[in-house]
């Protein structure tokens, strides 16, 4: 520790300390230097506070050092992970005292149990939350109770909480009910759009997805990272025509498909997706395996795109996998929408498993396709297949 009183830096101006405080979180910051001078202590108390109790075991310094003289109203960040802590931290902060936070991370959230949802019911006190960040449960402490997952996304879309909100990620870990996942009854299609740019859901109905992507129109980025699909409720014949795209800022779309999507819903949901960059989709076996429909889809719905992965699981002894796989491979190599992508077909095994992983890939930004290829064989945990 220096000598603040021969340093000379007692005399550095406010603003000059505010920058310099800007590079620390707010343990580190009051390790490094609370108590130096009044002078220092007086600025630390108006500046705005980030605190990370992501990190293993500076929560407990944090309660010791840094609670007592805290301000909640210069909270700007908040990120807590494990259930004990989040529990903790909010018996003694209400969460709607953090009038001023722009970003809240709770990861390992625990279902409150309450009918009313008055833990939840906080979030429409916080107008400046820039992001927020829900994981429900944990690897070792699932958690398959959707209420409140589902009360979130209702108050976020339907009932204008967080109004500035641009970044939304909400995952239920878990959840050993995905496919028999019911719609939101209570989520209602509506008009207004949101401030929404980048949207992150675990699993979801495609009736719910028709409902939010009217909010969606300033979305550049939405991902579903589990599962999206239609258990039977709502089919692609039941889709009105397209008069105008909801989703024309998308640019990236990320989606886990069930079995039961088909390209007709790939199709009406592209359809709103002019000007996308990025299509990923994954899917849990191999009907979507078929160049010439993608051919098709990519060519009409998506112009301007430069980088598509399809990536999809079959059986070693599927004989009609096989032969799908094949024909993708070969269309590769010989259709020309295929070999002006640079697109190619990627067959793989799971290690001590009959199953295969298909994908399909290509990159227009040829600086990066080769490092993309090679990095996600050196990712998987596979043995080359035969």
């Amino acid at each position: 520790m220096f000598n603040i009183n021969h340093s000379g830096i007692e005399s550095f101006p406010v603003e000059l300390w505010r920058e310099i405080f800007d590079y620390f979180d707010a343990n580190d910051l009051w390790y490094s230097f609370r108590g130096l001078n009044k002078q220092i202590d007086g600025i630390m108390n108006q500046i705005e506070l980030h605190f990370n109790f992501e990190k293993t075991g500076n929560y407990d310094y944090f309660l010791k050092n840094i609670f007592p003289s805290t301000n909640v109203l210069n909270i700007r960040s908040l990120k807590i992970r494990k259930e004990k802590k989040i529990k903790h931290f909010f018996s003694i902060y209400s969460l709607n005292s953090l009038l001023q936070l722009r970003l809240l991370s709770l990861d390992g959230m625990y279902c409150t149990n309450d009918n009313l949802f008055m833990f939840w019911n906080q979030l429409s006190s916080l107008k400046y939350l820039r992001a927020l960040k829900i994981i429900f449960g944990s690897k070792s402490h699932p958690n398959n109770e959707l209420k409140d997952k589902q009360f979130l996304i209702c108050s976020i879309f339907n009932q204008d909480f967080c109004p500035l909100l641009t970044c939304f990620t909400i995952e239920n870990k878990g959840n050993d009910n995905l496919n028999t996942e019911l719609p939101i009854s209570s989520l209602i299609q509506t008009i207004k759009s949101t401030n929404i740019k980048y949207l992150s859901i675990d699993c979801l109905n495609f009736v719910d997805l028709l409902k939010l992507l009217p909010t969606l129109q300033n979305a550049k980025s939405f991902s579903i990272e589990n599962e999206l699909f239609s258990n039977n409720l709502f089919h692609p014949q039941q889709i009105m025509t397209i008069t105008e795209p909801l989703m024309s800022e998308c640019k990236k779309l990320d989606l886990i498909l069930s079995d039961d999507m088909t390209f007709e819903h790939i199709e009406y949901i592209l359809k709103h997706t002019p000007n996308l960059k990025r299509l990923i989709i994954s899917c849990y076996w191999f009907p979507l395996l078929d160049a010439k429909k993608w051919e098709l889809l990519l060519s009409t719905q998506c112009p301007s795109l430069v980088e598509f992965e399809l990536g999809c699981n079959g059986d070693d002894d599927d004989n009609a996998y096989q032969k799908a796989e094949r024909d993708f491979n070969k269309k590769c190599k010989t259709r020309t929408f295929w070999k002006k992508q640079n697109a190619r077909v990627i067959t793989t095994a799971y290690s001590g498993d009959d199953c295969y992983y298909t994908i399909v890939v290509f990159n227009l930004e040829k600086e990066k396709s080769d490092d993309y290829y090679w990095r996600f064989l050196d990712e998987m945990d596979t043995t080359d297949a035969p």
